[in-house]
């Protein structure tokens, strides 16, 4: 398991996933956890369970399922939910979804092979009710709003750490980072596309692709189609990503969003959502808390060349 857990952490995930497992009729055989970033993600014999809690959750999980039966119609390579259960499995505020395992190299794709299915999902003409508006600045105001909802030892926790590892009293980084999304969306909402927008996956990078497959369409939304070209571009600048791949992917794309007078913005707004995205969730989880408060201070100081790490 590459996730780190503190044992309170790791009891309560354990209680949401017993709850889930046994509403789904998946009580046989031990499910080992893969990765631990928004969702837990539980490897069981030959499937997937994706564990989430929450209101919000329940909102994506439902997404995600009505989602699936739009990419299934367009033949956009995806992995597949498992057909034999009642999707999404909501127990309590636990929600989950669970998919066919499928089998996949554990060398990280290159970005190319990203190109093929992007595409295709970029083709779909339809623009379902169902998809939400891709909403980057609510999504994480919705979280800094989050945060100030903790109680007890989260709080306790969280206070700590951004006094300590951040540098910053909790309130004042809020404040700092609300002041951030006031501006970008004043930015976003102003913005002219050069590409039509349309479905985009919210979150195309070459981690969720399995196989050639896209997977983790938590994101699934109506947008700007740049947005989904902006991770692989965003890798070279922040993760210390090689640039040649890149070019690769975006000739075989047709678009280079680095050349593109939109790039800066798009990458003000992806720092935005990268240093927000689990600031509501590091009680219990001492890796993902130090890998954000390194993301965190190098942001709050304005440097652009610092090499963040992945969340593993």
């Amino acid at each position: 398991m590459s996730t780190t857990l503190t044992a309170e952490a790791a009891a309560e995930l354990a209680r949401g996933l017993a709850a889930v497992r046994q509403r789904a009729g998946l009580t046989a055989g031990d499910a080992r956890l893969m990765r631990f970033t928004i969702n837990a993600v539980y490897h069981l014999d030959s499937r997937v369970i994706r564990l989430a809690r929450g209101e919000v959750a329940q909102q994506r999980a439902e997404k995600v399922v009505a989602g699936m039966g739009l990419l299934s119609r367009h033949d956009v390579p995806a992995v597949e939910l498992v057909d034999d259960i009642a999707q999404p499995v909501a127990v309590n505020d636990w929600v989950a979804t669970v998919w066919h395992y499928l089998p996949h190299s554990t060398v990280r794709p290159e970005p190319v092979e990203l190109a093929a299915p992007l595409f295709r999902l970029h083709s779909i003409a339809e623009k379902p009710g169902f998809l939400p508006a891709w909403t980057p600045i609510e999504t994480a105001r919705r979280r800094l709003e989050s945060v100030c909802k903790l109680s007890g030892e989260g709080m306790v926790f969280t206070k700590n750490w951004s006094r300590t590892r951040v540098g910053v009293p909790l309130d004042e980084l809020l404040e700092t980072l609300r002041s951030r999304c006031d501006d970008l969306e004043g930015r976003v909402n102003e913005t002219i596309w050069e590409l039509r927008p349309g479905v985009i996956h919210g979150d195309a990078h070459v981690g969720n692709l399995l196989a050639g497959r896209l997977c983790d369409f938590d994101s699934l939304a109506l947008g700007p189609r740049e947005w989904d070209l902006v991770p692989l571009a965003h890798s070279v600048v922040r993760f210390g990503d090689p640039v040649k791949p890149y070019e690769n992917f975006a000739a075989a794309y047709g678009f280079d969003l680095s050349s593109s007078a939109l790039w800066p913005l798009l990458r003000d707004v992806r720092e935005l959502q990268l240093v927000t995205s689990v600031l509501d969730r590091l009680f219990g989880r001492p890796e993902v808390a130090d890998t954000l408060s390194h993301r965190l201070r190098t942001y709050l100081a304005g440097d652009q060349h610092a090499v963040w790490r992945r969340y593993r």
